[in-house]
């Protein structure tokens, strides 16, 4: 393909509707329908703002080029490296933000499942690691060259001293992969325990653990990168890299939905979609929680039949008020 701009245009435009329905949709159900928007919630509302600015800089990148064969931008347009070359600047630092508001949106939602110790610990050291490793990769960076502005003008500094682009674009990477790891396997331990059918436990497994396909698009993306990092087509590498960041960012954002986009299934299929019609659901399994007697309070999650009846997963008593529900609340609107 000579030109991956008009197939990129369709591609990252769709994948952006799709995202932004998923968040709109976990906005109605949890925020509308249910009463019960938590802090996770706030957050992936966020990102219907800073995923905008994410999209528009994509969008940035075609019109300038990306996509195109450098031969052609050299020939045609030779004033667009260097725009393309300062986008790619801007886009590093904002990348780096959104792949840390995508996977706060996770690992918020972690709360509402354990108040064991040993889980916080491990979800409060994964926090931990992920902002601290988000500030390195901005100094990072920030570092990259010195002078910094050698980077989009190397013509101007002939002795600037850059990183190579290894360092770069890889260690980054791996940060974020990391990450995207520990939230993968972080949730299972907790909900293999919950007290329900196999079939229902795999079924809320499968829900939880969307956020692998981070992974899986993390993998395709160190393909990209490699070939970004050797190709000296730069415009048509850039043209690719467009696209896997795109699908990258809104799989995770929809993954990150997943549990909301259940809640909304199964409330659209009882009619119950309406401003407040959940709340009468969610607030009897409130009041269920906060008498009980145990040390911890218990889920409650709806049967078959419509009954409740209680699991042994862990809530944090200080989202109680704002972080509820939990997934199985989440599952309320189960038949």
């Amino acid at each position: 393909m000579e030109d991956l701009r008009p197939l990129s245009y369709i591609i990252i435009s769709l994948l952006y509707i799709l995202a932004m329905i998923t968040i709109a949709m976990r906005i109605w159900v949890r925020g509308y329908s249910m009463k019960s928007f938590g802090w996770d919630d706030w957050a992936m509302a966020s990102l219907l703002i800073f995923f905008s600015f994410q999209q528009a800089l994509l969008y940035f990148f075609l019109e300038f080029g990306a996509g195109m064969h450098i031969t052609q931008v050299m020939q045609d347009h030779p004033e667009w490296m260097t725009i393309l070359l300062k986008g790619l600047l801007l886009e590093e630092y904002w990348y780096v933000f959104m792949q840390f508001a995508v996977k706060m949106c996770f690992l918020l939602f972690f709360f509402r499942l354990s108040e064991t110790q040993l889980f916080l610990q491990f979800l409060w050291a994964i926090i931990g690691f992920h902002m601290l490793s988000t500030i390195a990769i901005w100094l990072l960076y920030s570092l990259q060259c010195r002078p910094l502005q050698a980077f989009y003008a190397p013509e101007l500094y002939p002795d600037a001293k850059c990183l190579s682009t290894t360092i770069t674009y890889f260690v980054p990477y791996s940060l974020n992969l990391f990450v995207d790891v520990c939230i993968l396997f972080l949730p299972l331990p907790t909900i293999w325990t919950l007290q329900m059918s196999l079939k229902r436990r795999v079924a809320v497994l499968v829900v939880l653990t969307t956020g692998g396909s981070a992974v899986l698009i993390g993998g395709l993306r160190a393909i990209i990168l490699i070939e970004f990092s050797k190709s000296p087509d730069f415009t048509y590498s850039l043209g690719k890299m467009v696209i896997i960041s795109s699908a990258e960012m809104s799989i995770g954002i929809i993954a990150a939905n997943m549990p909301a986009l259940k809640a909304f299934w199964s409330c659209w299929r009882q009619n119950k979609l309406g401003v407040g019609k959940a709340t009468d659901l969610t607030g009897s399994n409130s009041a269920a929680v906060n008498n009980s007697k145990a040390a911890y309070k218990g889920a409650i999650e709806m049967n078959s039949n419509g009954t409740s009846a209680k699991n042994d997963t862990k809530i944090n008593k200080s989202y109680t008020d704002g972080l509820l529900p939990t997934e199985s609340e989440e599952q309320l609107c189960d038949n």
